[in-house]
């Protein structure tokens, strides 16, 4: 069963207006998943809520409501319901409000709001751990030095890495613009330069609208995961079976892209209203799709998104991802020794 509620996650954004701990207490039971008293039955189903960030846009994201229609989640015992965050801060807020259990969110939101004692939040894992961010125009003579760049939002993986990238280039400009398609929107009207881009929105603008790459960000800062997995502690107290099934069916979730693209292309395109083949395209075109499509932690990545944060003065110190992230309900073969 779908469930979006759109419309319940936006009032709920609107009234926080920063990060707040709600001390949030999941109606579901610390029994094992089937077993729980999130719904309703003779045999009830754990419920869990997620936020995640471009659920209709991002397959890395979009898989996982494939995973709720085919029943995947129901199969372990989950009532998962989904909703879909803004980017950054505004998808991680849905758990710090008490709306979401868990939060697929921007790395840098989810590093400095679970560093706080008062957040109630623990990063459980890395999401997505190929740098698949391009920057792209329409200008045939640009160049990254004189450019302006777009990005998302505060907090997201997009701020994060044109901050990288000005590092390298300080004189590139930087501007807050939005999702992907706003982006390129700012493009065609000459408000910036290039703007921000992944799978497979990138495939379609250069397939179809004359888009060029500027900036292919993996060859300037390297891999980083594009999102961090977030949990509410209370959640994980009460829950720590669903847990470690949210992550059997996200492995399995991730394998049916890398096993069966084309089947897998074909689901994620009807969510994401694109034609089959293009998303097929797009997920070949991917970076190392076998390891973007992985739960298996990537600690070099990791290393590198705390590294870039302390370059652009997101925190004054590396993470210690030793003690900052709790492994335990990731398969034992996917976890890192750091």
């Amino acid at each position: 069963m779908r469930t979006t509620l759109k419309a319940r996650l936006g009032a709920a954004l609107a009234v926080a207006a920063v990060f707040a701990a709600s001390g949030c207490v999941s109606d579901s039971s610390s029994d094992a998943p089937g077993t729980g008293s999130g719904t309703s039955g003779a045999a009830s189903a754990t419920t869990m809520r997620i936020s995640a960030t471009g659920l209709d846009s991002l397959p890395f994201m979009a898989i996982l409501q494939v995973a709720v229609d085919k029943g995947w989640f129901k199969d372990k015992g989950l009532d998962v319901e989904m909703y879909s965050g803004g980017g950054g801060g505004n998808t991680l807020r849905a758990v710090t409000t008490g709306d979401a259990d868990i939060a697929i969110a921007g790395n840098t939101a989810v590093v400095l709001a679970a560093s706080k004692s008062d957040s109630n939040m623990t990063i459980l894992a890395p999401w997505f751990q190929v740098n698949d961010f391009y920057w792209i125009t329409n200008q045939s003579d640009a160049k990254i030095e004189d450019a302006t760049l777009g990005f998302s939002s505060a907090g997201s993986s997009t701020e994060l890495t044109v901050k990288a990238i000005q590092k390298k280039y300080p004189t590139v400009k930087t501007q807050a613009i939005g999702g992907m398609g706003d982006n390129w929107t700012a493009v065609k009207a000459g408000n910036i330069t290039a703007g921000w881009a992944m799978h497979p929105f990138l495939t379609d603008k250069v397939q179809n609208d004359g888009a060029k790459v500027l900036v292919k960000s993996r060859d300037v800062v390297g891999d980083f995961p594009a999102d961090l997995v977030a949990v509410n502690k209370d959640y994980a107290t009460k829950n720590p079976q669903a847990l470690t099934a949210f992550f059997q069916v996200a492995g399995q979730a991730f394998d049916y892209v890398t096993g069966s693209t084309a089947d897998a292309a074909k689901d994620l395109a009807t969510l994401m209203k694109m034609d089959a083949p293009l998303v097929e395209a797009a997920l070949k075109d991917t970076p190392e799709l076998t390891k973007a499509y992985s739960l298996k932690v990537d600690p070099d990545a990791l290393t590198n998104l705390s590294q870039m944060m302390v370059d652009t003065g997101q925190i004054s110190e590396p993470v210690d991802w030793k003690t900052a992230m709790d492994q335990q309900f990731l398969p034992q073969d996917d976890r890192a020794t750091f």
